[in-house]
């Protein structure tokens, strides 16, 4: 009985110690931003006010819904995706896996591309753009953190990741 007592009460601990996510517009936040100190806060922005408010929302998580310009898997940095509407332009790009292009995020992007369509791009806003958390469109949510087991990159039979 002791056992479920101190289950229930690490269980307890857990859940009241959780920040939780506050989700406001980036007007608003730039409006009252005394308001969200110390809370984690995502900020659902427009690309124009994310590019024109660059340097007072840097290492701030952000929401950005804008049509596919171009992608690419090739670079220094990783792979990455281009964000345009109405002449403004940002780069989200995925740094923790920087030789695996996850086929779904692939997919998604191709699609989207192709429609025309507009992508929700979550992540933080680093000194070179967004780095990315999740991608999503038309229903589909891709987390971009998450590699498959068989792309371990220390595993030999993936050496084509490693050197590409």
């Amino acid at each position: 009985m002791r056992k479920y007592y101190i289950g229930v009460f690490i269980a307890l601990t857990m859940m009241l110690g959780c920040a939780q996510l506050v989700r406001v517009d980036a007007d608003t936040y730039l409006e009252n931003q005394d308001l969200y100190k110390g809370k984690q806060v995502l900020l659902q922005a427009d690309l124009e006010d994310v590019v024109e408010h660059y340097t007072l929302l840097k290492g701030k998580n952000v929401e950005i819904a804008a049509p596919v310009d171009s992608y690419g898997d090739w670079g220094l940095r990783g792979w990455y995706v281009f964000l345009e509407k109405d002449g403004k332009r940002i780069r989200c790009y995925e740094e923790k896996y920087r030789y695996y292009l996850p086929w779904k995020a692939l997919y998604l992007v191709r699609w989207a591309q192709r429609e025309k369509g507009v992508v929700t791009a979550r992540g933080k806003l680093k000194k070179d753009g967004v780095e990315l958390c999740q991608l999503a469109y038309k229903g589909l949510s891709i987390n971009t953190n998450a590699v498959p087991s068989e792309y371990n990159y220390s595993s030999p039979d993936n050496w084509y990741y490693m050197f590409r």
